[in-house]
Formats: structure tokens, sequence, C-alpha cells
């Protein structure tokens, strides 16, 4: 199996992408990509949006080669929408991106809020004309060859379930297994503390906790979400990269207690955290001392 982290925070947007081949199979695990409109109250600065569509190419290219998509839930850095958005580089990429493709996505109508429940549903009004299958994937299986896609019954994106549900994927092809837990935002709750460990996959991507808000995600949040990750790393053997949310905070290799990689070290690149230093950005600090 081959593993390829297409975009994140460490990268330099919002996104959590990522592409998985295997003999049977090629598929990206939520294709979308995002810069935050407002960070500190200020726009994105211009090497922000350079980043956003460099890396939109590379997911436009890792898309083309891909049999099929996992879509964990309908927040727009997670997949594609069908209109154009500067923040998103979206254009009129999604015509082609899901044209004749298999879409194993969240569940627009269940275990969803209303919000994202009106985006899956204008989603779908447009992928069904194009699109070469479309499955409601929650809590389901799917096997292509000797590959094994497994979906979860969905979780809260968080703390609760405010922002919705999302949905975690694990690929096994019998020689080697990948966990992508989206935004579970930590691991906050045992059930899904339980499920990685019983997976024991060989390559975990964990979507971190938002600590760049801790106000908002609290100390006992990010207690309980340590003790679970600490209960991880003693009980699998497989690698751990954590990013996404956590990656938006400065100090994020403070807030975890367990070793780990972010996604650009995992690909043997520096961390480019451009939205958590939109500030110094803005003042026009050399990129090259931040990072």
């Amino acid at each position: 199996m081959k593993v390829i982290p297409i975009a994140s925070e460490s990268l330099g947007v919002r996104s959590l992408s990522t592409y998985v081949k295997t003999k049977d199979i090629s598929l990206v695990i939520d294709p979308g990509l995002a810069l935050a409109p407002d960070r500190y109250k200020l726009e994105p600065v211009e090497i922000e949006f350079k980043t956003l569509h460099e890396l939109r190419e590379k997911l436009n290219e890792y898309c083309k080669r891909s049999d099929a998509f996992v879509i964990s839930h309908y927040h727009y850095d997670h997949y594609t929408p069908f209109f154009e958005d500067k923040y998103l580089d979206s254009k009129n990429y999604a015509e082609t991106l899901y044209k004749d493709k298999i879409l194993m996505i969240k569940h627009p109508s269940e275990c969803i809020n209303e919000s994202q429940k009106k985006r899956a549903k204008d989603f779908l009004e447009r992928a069904k004309e194009i699109a070469k299958k479309i499955e409601f994937a929650d809590n389901r299986e799917f096997k292509f060859g000797d590959t094994l896609i497994k979906i979860s019954k969905p979780f809260p994106h968080g703390k609760n379930d405010k922002l919705g549900y999302v949905i975690i994927t694990t690929i096994d092809d019998g020689n080697f297994k990948f966990m992508h837990t989206s935004d579970t935002q930590g691991i906050l709750f045992d059930e899904i503390k339980e499920l990685i460990i019983k997976e024991n996959p060989n390559l975990l991507i964990i979507g971190g906790p938002p600590t760049y808000m801790m106000y908002r995600y609290g100390k006992k949040s990010l207690e309980k979400t340590n003790k679970n990750l600490e209960e991880i790393a003693k009980n699998i053997d497989g690698e751990i990269i954590i990013d996404h949310h956590l990656t938006r905070d400065k100090k994020f290799r403070e807030r975890i207690n367990i070793e780990f990689k972010t996604v650009a070290e995992f690909l043997g690149k520096r961390n480019l955290l451009l939205e958590a230093y939109r500030k110094e950005l803005h003042k026009g600090v050399d990129i090259k001392e931040l990072f």
C-alpha cells in the first residue's frame, strides 16, 4: 500500500486530504482544501493563496489518478464543492474530479447537522449526474479485490455534535493497514480510542485537537485527549501522524504528550504553519525566519 498525504495545515492550508493506492484500488480520502478567510481578524496573505493553488493542483492530479473518494463530512476543507470560491481555489474542478468515480460518502441526512445537510444535498444534486456510483458509507465495509475499506459509524466532530458528525476510514490490503480519523479533533471518546487499538494500524493519521481555541476546547478535553493518545501509542505498533486543527497552533508540539509526526515531517518537509503565523506574515516577516 502507498499512502501519500496531499495537504494539511503543516503544509500551509486547511486539509487532511490523503491519497491511498493498493494493488486493487486508488482513492483520495477527503478531497478538499481551504484557507481560513479570517484568522486574527486578518485575511490570508499572498503566500497562503500561492500555497493553496499549488496544493490544489497537486490534489487535482491525485484525484485524476484515483478510482474512488471517501468524503468524511461536508466541511469545505474536506471535499470540493460545485462552486467557485477563492478560499477553496475550487473553480469548476468538481465537474471533472467526481466524473466516473466511486464516491463513498458520509450519509447526507442521518447523524448530520443542518448546515452540512444542506451542503450534502447541494453536492449530491450535482454529483449524482456524473459519478460512477455513490455509496452512503456510514458503518459499512467495501471490498475491492483483496483490499477492504471499513467505514466507521458517525462520531461527533469534536467534543459534541454541534459541528455534526464524521466517519473514520480504515484501509487494509492484507499486508498494511492505514487509518484516517478525520475531524474527530483529537481522541476525546473512548470508543474511538478502542476502535483504533482494535484495528492496530501500521499508519494512523489523526485530525488533532483545536488547541488554537483552548478557550473553547478546554483544559479537561485536552487532558482526556492526551490520556487516550497515550493509551493508543502504547497499544498500537504503527506510526502516528497528528495534524489539521492541532497545527493551527504555534505551540502544537507542547500540547501533545506522545511522540508523533506532522504530515510535513512524515513527508520529510519543514512545517509551514502559515495560518498560525498570519500576524507575522502580515507584518512582513520573512518566511525563512519563521519556519
